[in-house]
């Protein structure tokens, strides 16, 4: 049996251009989005939510749509978009909960503009759906 991962696309949607939310990686250069193991009878949707709950701390996200799927050294890895509520902090830290490998660890997070400059920031696998993510958000920027 795969494993299976979900990496989470959290669009901030309460400014004039949405920006993505992204959180320093202390094991390489870039930045990373929240991502995880989906665990046993979750779906990725849920796991996705879950994984920004744990890593970020933020409730009440929602997710739009799958952006894309990929098979990574016996990993079957899922990309999906989420929009966060409203009223977010422009700059935040946060220790992660669960049980985790990186349960305890405190990541600085930040928002970041979603151009095509997105997947050169982010660390090797991270953005693999960039390019989808800014093709979302372009197609429908007022209505995600």
């Amino acid at each position: 049996m795969s494993v299976r991962k979900v990496f989470a696309y959290v669009v901030r949607i309460d400014r004039a251009e949405p920006l993505l939310l992204v959180f320093e990686s202390l094991d390489e250069r870039g930045f990373e989005v929240p991502k995880g193991t989906v665990e046993a009878g979750e779906t990725f949707a849920e796991a996705a939510v879950r994984e920004v709950r744990e890593e970020a701390g933020i409730e009440g996200v929602r997710v739009l749509r799958e952006l894309g799927t990929t098979w990574y050294e016996g990993e079957d890895q899922r990309f999906l978009l989420l929009a966060t509520p409203d009223g977010l902090p422009e700059a935040f830290e946060h220790t992660v909960t669960g049980d985790g490998i990186d349960g305890g660890l405190r990541y600085s997070f930040r928002w970041l503009p979603i151009d095509p400059a997105l997947e050169a920031g982010l660390v090797q696998g991270c953005g693999a759906f960039a390019d989808a993510l800014i093709e979302a958000v372009r197609s429908a920027p007022g209505r995600l």
